[in-house]
């Protein structure tokens, strides 16, 4: 699907968002985290990780299914963030940028609360947390989806997993 609109209908879209919302700094501070055994990942609206928290049962995993199994929940935090963040849109925007920004997402749809290892996301408290309660929520694995995600890493590395500084 194509999108018709040229860079003066944007504008003219963007023109019709009251300034005294606050919508950009709600939007900013929208996080979502995602639980697994031994392990939780928090993002912000951007996809950007903020948290990390790993435990025993996470570090046991092995370096190649600890690097999946984080890319895992950051996709799943990830997308809940977007969420909260087009339904911000939505209680602050018209729809006719609700629908814009709608379309360039391009987001699945989004899950019934608690349906998926108990993860829910938060919008302006800065944090998420688990809907359910202790060990159980966290260890009920989420319902099989046909996503964009990337595929899971090959164990063909013999070396395992090295962080490295990032370089300028």
């Amino acid at each position: 699907m194509e999108d018709e609109r040229g860079v003066d209908d944007l504008i003219d879209i963007a023109d019709e968002i009251p300034e005294t919302l606050g919508l950009s700094a709600g939007l900013t501070e929208i996080r979502a985290t995602a639980r697994g055994e031994g392990l939780s990942v928090t993002v912000d609206v951007h996809g950007m990780l903020v948290a990390l928290d790993l435990g025993e049962a996470a570090l046991e995993k092995g370096p190649a299914a600890l690097a999946a199994e984080i890319s895992r929940l950051s996709t799943e935090a990830g997308t809940r963030a977007l969420h909260a963040g087009m339904r911000a849109i939505k209680a602050g925007t018209t729809p006719a940028v609700t629908a814009a920004v709608g379309d360039a997402l391009a987001l699945p749809p989004e899950s019934e609360p608690g349906s998926e290892a108990g993860v829910a996301a938060g919008s302006g408290s800065g944090s998420a947390d688990d809907a359910g309660d202790g060990p159980a929520a966290a260890a009920t694995p989420p319902a099989p989806t046909r996503s964009r995600r990337r595929p899971a890493p090959t164990d063909d590395d013999e070396e395992g997993f090295v962080l490295e500084p990032v370089k300028d």
